[in-house]
């Protein structure tokens, strides 16, 4: 209540109500209608929100090093609709609805190359949530061994 006092506008209240340290701010921006870079410096001049630091000993180099050499290739040509489904389900198991955007884009997918884009970008962010073996295993069941 005494934020929805001090915040007037619609957009910084749900921009209020979705910020918890995991999404960056371009992931906000681009899912959340009707808000800029100004209502994070509003938001943050209120007192409401403040820069998240990264976590120590995860920096880019020590992400690097956490982030397999390169995506595994098939042994065989991947199956579409197979594929399409397997990552579908990967993503509601292991992101839930942080995953959405993901799920969008599987069904915006139109080709097996977009497929493995958004397979990678998925196996990317359960590595950043919940680590390198359930980030392995999702590739394993994309890909197989």
């Amino acid at each position: 209540m005494q934020a929805k006092a001090l915040i007037k506008e619609r957009a910084q209240r749900n921009l209020l109500l979705l910020i918890d340290g995991q999404k960056s701010e371009e992931m906000l921006l681009a899912n959340v209608v009707g808000i800029s870079p100004d209502d994070f410096s509003a938001l943050e001049a209120m007192g409401l929100i403040e820069p998240v630091l990264t976590q120590p000993g995860r920096s880019g180099a020590a992400k690097a090093a956490a982030a397999p050499a390169a995506p595994a290739e098939p042994a065989a040509p991947l199956d579409y609709a197979h594929f399409t489904e397997t990552l579908t389900q990967i993503i509601a198991k292991e992101l839930g609805l942080r995953g959405f955007t993901l799920t969008l884009a599987v069904e915006k997918a139109s080709t097996i190359e977009e497929l493995r884009d958004v397979a990678n970008r998925a196996i990317e962010q359960i590595r950043d949530r919940k680590g390198l073996p359930a980030a392995d295993q999702a590739r394993r069941a994309l890909y197989g061994a």
